[in-house]
């Protein structure tokens, strides 16, 4: 029994030193066949083709009931460090969504901000929902993402961990952290930031009623509605600001 449990200590050890020398996250354990579990036995091949966004990795493995097979898993790029943010942003109590030409589907789409930013170990939130330790500080996605035109000026009033959620637990290793961010911004200097129509603004602020009214029509993403969903359950116990 011991041989066993140092085999496969040494099985998972080694395939984690492939892993994170390539910068992705490492594995937390191998599964086990015999207890209804794909359980993975070594790594047959890497593909890096798109590395700059995700890797590949195609796994031997033992599926239930003893056969041999194989499994690919896709990894984030950066997930040795962060598997990015989702974040929800209240600009003076309106959602702020983000409107972005995505290339896989060929047409806009409006969704919450979302992307990497440092990873921060210490980092620590204070607010009514108590204290949180975090990896990863969502404001730097949330500055990149809003832009000056939002982000300038503003004052944050709370962020929110809503929690860590898998983006595709049948492909891919990627759970990436849904926040909930209070911005408070000078009223009017945001409504002349954002004139315009609003089909050539890149951000739109709208009113929670506005918001879930477009879920499903132009909120259209995952990301965003299980964000926007995670979010609702905190909205009405944040400080006000």
């Amino acid at each position: 029994m011991n041989q066993q449990i140092e085999e496969r200590t040494l099985r998972l050890q080694t395939i984690n030193k492939e892993l994170e020398s390539r910068g992705l996250k490492p594995l937390r354990k191998l599964g086990l066949s015999t207890e209804g579990e794909i359980e993975i036995v070594r790594i047959v091949e890497i593909y890096e083709h798109s590395r700059r966004f995700f890797t590949d990795v195609k796994l031997a493995v033992v599926f239930p009931g003893g056969a041999a097979g194989e499994f690919t898993v896709r990894f984030n790029a950066n997930g040795g460090v962060s598997d990015g943010a989702v974040i929800v942003v209240l600009v003076n109590g309106k959602f702020a969504l983000v409107k972005q030409w995505r290339l896989p589907l060929c047409h806009w789409t409006y969704e919450v901000p979302r992307g990497f930013g440092e990873k921060l170990d210490q980092a620590q939130i204070q607010g009514q929902l108590g204290t949180l330790k975090i990896g990863d500080l969502p404001l730097g996605t949330v500055a990149r993402e809003l832009g000056e035109e939002v982000f300038a000026g503003a004052v944050v009033a709370s962020v929110t961990h809503l929690g860590n959620v898998a983006e595709n637990s049948g492909t891919s290793a990627v759970v990436p952290g849904y926040f909930l961010v209070q911005l408070q911004v000078d009223q009017a200097r945001l409504t002349a930031r954002l004139s315009g129509s609003e089909d050539n603004l890149k951000v739109c602020l709208w009113s929670r009623e506005e918001a879930m009214a477009q879920i499903g029509s132009k909120i259209a993403d995952n990301h965003s509605i299980v964000a926007l969903s995670l979010a609702l359950r905190y909205i009405d116990s944040l400080p006000r600001p």
